[in-house]
């Protein structure tokens, strides 16, 4: 089956109507693609050349979540994750309001500060 050549912009609106794409070829020459439209078309199994994906750094919004350093996990995937544990704990108010307005994720504060509280026990024994 011969497959027919379309634009990005029509490739977008076709994605954007929920039809496929599977039986175009998507017209990459002399076009540079934004960032968010590349995604879009990666959802959508397209893969876009790099040479064709434009982003301007002044878009980017930072996120404190990403900022700090970075460290190497070894994760192996087939591997099952460790179970979760639950946990409840009762906040005064004005903890409560801190915490939503910080937008704080209790359950990694948590896991984090359990963590470190064991790490630190660990050490401490070994001294």
């Amino acid at each position: 089956m011969t497959q027919n050549k379309i634009s990005v912009a029509e490739a977008l609106k076709k994605i954007e109507l929920g039809q496929s794409i599977a039986d175009y070829s998507i017209d990459f020459d002399r076009i540079k693609v934004e960032a968010l439209d590349v995604m879009k078309l990666a959802k959508a199994g397209v893969i876009v050349p790099e040479v064709s994906i434009f982003y301007d750094d002044e878009d980017i919004v930072y996120d404190e979540d990403f900022e700090g350093d970075w460290k190497r996990i070894d994760y192996d995937p087939v591997q099952e994750p460790e179970p979760k544990m639950e946990v409840q704990i009762t906040l005064k108010k004005d903890v409560r309001r801190w915490v939503e307005k910080e937008h704080i994720k209790l359950d990694k504060l948590v896991e984090i500060l359990v963590d470190g509280f064991y790490r630190s026990q660990k050490v401490a024994k070994e001294e």
